[in-house]
């Protein structure tokens, strides 16, 4: 084994090498690799946590049922807004189509280029927390 030291400040620095022979010993190599892909690479075990019981279980399943309800009733309120959406988009379109076909075909067309702020943005559950600044002024 071979050993590099090295003081800096009032810590000592020790880097090793190890020269391998051509045969592989029977351990199959430095064990230093094994603990660093262990390291790297699996997940730390978790302590089993303590099986509830009693009223602190049924607290637990009622928070989980409660929040399971919740989820549902958001998803199920998206949904109901998207569906009103695509109506309204739908007579929309079929009211354009009586009015003008030239204007309905113009609108069926899907553009080939995309408009920056609009198509571009990343759709968002909520809007942003800072609108458009309509006071900034270029210092060029």
């Amino acid at each position: 084994m071979f050993s590099i030291s090295q003081r800096v400040g009032s810590r000592l620095y020790t880097r090793s090498c190890r020269f391998m022979s051509t045969q592989s010993s029977g351990s199959g190599g430095d064990s230093r690799v094994e603990v660093i892909r262990r390291v790297l690479f699996e997940s730390p075990q978790r302590s089993q946590a303590a099986p509830l019981e009693g009223e602190a279980l049924r607290q637990h399943e009622t928070i989980e049922r409660a929040w399971k309800l919740h989820t549902m009733r958001q998803r199920e309120k998206r949904q109901q807004s998207l569906e009103k959406q695509f109506r309204a988009l739908n007579l929309a379109m079929q009211e354009l189509e009586k009015t003008s076909d030239r204007l309905f075909k113009g609108a069926s067309v899907k553009s080939r280029h995309i408009t920056y702020p609009k198509q571009a943005k990343i759709p968002t559950e909520t809007p942003a927390t800072q609108g458009w600044n309509y006071k900034f002024t270029s210092s060029v």
